[in-house]
């Protein structure tokens, strides 16, 4: 299905979400790994965690494969674990990547009354990817928000044209 010339490699994590692949980049210890667990509790597959190897499709697109055959994904404080041995079905060999979000800390200094998605476009081996910044506050869903995320990309091929229905 794919064949990859060049590979890179990336720090993140990589979920297919109902097919919309996501990369979730952000500080360590923010919750990536954990927004990860949640997707796949509700049936989304985990590509990698941790670090994901990037290659460019025939077709000009990225994809995303795990680094290692035995995907195994961190349970911060409890240990590190094989993604299948937590969720049967949790894994997928490799996924496109649609989009990345940023997993940040929420600052009422830049996030209050903020009623749009900040995006910026990010270059990864050649291709524009776009990233979308997510400022969580206590308590938030990350794998809630990334699920919307991936629904409005898949019924609009774009998170960027994103507005709100009148």
């Amino acid at each position: 299905m794919y064949a990859p010339m060049n590979r890179s490699r990336i720090q993140g994590v990589l979920v297919d979400v109902g097919g919309v692949g996501v990369l979730i980049q952000g500080p360590p210890g923010i919750g990536k790994s954990l927004a990860a667990l949640h997707l796949m509790s509700r049936g989304h597959k985990l590509v990698s965690d941790d670090l994901v190897q990037i290659s460019v499709s025939e077709d000009g697109k990225l994809v995303g494969m795990p680094v290692e055959e035995q995907v195994r994904i961190e349970v911060r404080g409890l240990g590190i674990y094989r993604a299948r041995a937590l969720f049967d079905e949790g894994t997928s060999a490799a996924s496109s990547i649609d989009f990345a979000v940023n997993l940040e800390t929420y600052d009422p200094l830049v996030d209050v009354g903020r009623t749009e998605p900040e995006m910026t476009a990010i270059q990864i081996m050649g291709c524009e990817l776009q990233r979308i910044r997510l400022p969580l506050t206590r308590g938030s869903d990350p794998a809630l928000l990334i699920e919307l995320l991936a629904k409005l990309f898949r019924s609009h091929g774009t998170v960027r044209q994103w507005k709100p229905e009148e």
